[in-house]
């Protein structure tokens, strides 16, 4: 069987892949088909009647791939379509923070977003994403992501589609016109998720949950491979080691790309070899989330992210995707 996960490819890529099929169909058939009318093989005869055959056939392949090339084209061009975004909010967000959703949090929270908003739409990137990683606006939106999804389950999941592309934005090319979308589209959900929760149902803000009683969301459908986690712990090592004197910002990008994406992936395989040590990842991880968007105390950056490393080793180890 052939799949072709059309908002996962270019456009491109996914009209090629449909031509190219029905093209080896087409050569199979005409290599292999049984002779039309008796007439020798490869001869004018056989070509044509061949052809006369198969035409209908062939006008029906042309009309199948052309309405797939044209999902491709509208597809493509919708950021929304990421098959990993997807995949990704399929299962709620991990929350960051211990604390309850109150009513305080979430309109502190549409407010975060229209500020994050209104930096980008003046073209200040690096201050939507210092106020994306400092405010609790981004908490809030993983946070809320379980109890929203009890009450609107499809408003939880486009929340989190939304939230995937901006943290995608935050770590990689900080485009503002896509910030200031997303941020925006944030607000109003949050907003819209004000009005469909209630809050008297939800715990208390004394009352502290804890975020790591089951394993952390995944983030990507990328395989656990040996490569793929050093480069992660590597990076983490070097976060812990620039913690006292590097860039704010070059510190978040190093660490929110696949680093982080990591540690979330690779927790649910772990807890099923080691729970305990699923436990303290999860911990550590979410600690060092929090302290690049609260207080970005550098020196508990710098010992949380050596911490971070040696468990992504240890995890390594005792799944076998890296030596002893």
């Amino acid at each position: 069987m052939i799949t072709l996960h059309i908002g996962g490819a270019s456009t491109a890529s996914v009209i090629v892949s449909v031509f190219l099929i029905f093209f080896l169909f087409f050569a199979v058939s005409f290599a292999f088909g049984r002779i039309p009318e008796g007439g020798r093989r490869f001869s004018s005869a056989w070509i044509g009647a061949w052809f006369r055959a198969s035409l209908p056939r062939l006008l029906v392949a042309g009309a199948f791939a052309g309405a797939l090339g044209l999902a491709a084209v509208l597809l493509g061009n919708n950021p929304g379509g990421s098959a990993s975004a997807g995949s990704a909010c399929r299962q709620p967000l991990a929350p960051l923070t211990g604390q309850a959703v109150s009513q305080t949090r979430l309109v502190a929270a549409v407010g975060g977003m229209e500020q994050i908003a209104d930096a980008a739409a003046t073209g200040d990137a690096n201050r939507a994403q210092t106020l994306f990683f400092s405010l609790d606006a981004h908490n809030v939106t993983h946070d809320i992501d379980r109890p929203l999804r009890a009450v609107d389950e499809k408003l939880a999941y486009d929340l989190c589609l939304n939230v995937i592309v901006l943290e995608t934005q935050m770590a990689t090319t900080l485009d503002t016109e896509v910030i200031e979308r997303e941020a925006r589209a944030l607000s109003q959900q949050l907003t819209s998720a004000r009005d469909v929760l209630d809050f008297s149902a939800t715990p208390l803000p004394g009352q502290v949950m804890d975020p790591c009683a089951g394993p952390l969301g995944v983030v990507t459908n990328e395989p656990l491979t040996a490569q793929r986690l050093q480069a992660a712990i590597e990076a983490t090592r070097q976060v812990s080691a620039e913690a006292a004197t590097g860039d704010e910002i070059e510190l978040k990008t190093m660490f929110f790309g696949d680093a982080h994406n990591i540690t979330h992936d690779i927790d649910g395989p772990l807890r099923q070899a080691d729970e305990q040590l699923g436990i303290d990842l999860c911990n550590s991880v979410l600690k060092l989330e929090r302290e690049f968007s609260v207080s970005f105390n550098r020196r508990v950056i710098a010992d949380r992210a050596n911490e971070t490393a040696d468990l992504l080793e240890q995890a390594g180890q005792t799944l076998g995707i890296l030596k002893q």
